[in-house]
């Protein structure tokens, strides 16, 4: 688990949906995003990460670990999926 911190439009989100694989694909890109060195073509990302908006739905009676497993897990995501 990982916490980003940054200012307003400093680019927070657009790394996060970089990373997770799910940018526009309209959007236009400079520069690489790589995972251990593999550029994004070479896995499927959605496999490996997930990108939970801030304005998800929570369930206030669970944690942060439960609710980031839980998302994960509607989303297809995980080695628990299922």
């Amino acid at each position: 688990m990982t916490l980003l911190l940054g200012p307003p439009s400093s680019g927070k989100t657009t790394l996060l949906l970089a990373l997770s694989g799910k940018l526009d694909p309209n959007l236009k890109v400079s520069g690489r995003v790589t995972y251990n060195g593999h550029e994004m073509d070479e896995f499927v990302p959605q496999r490996t990460a997930a990108y939970i908006s801030q304005h998800d739905v929570h369930i206030g009676e669970m944690t942060v670990r439960e609710t980031l497993a839980f998302s994960a897990r509607c989303q297809g995501v995980g080695s628990r999926y299922g």
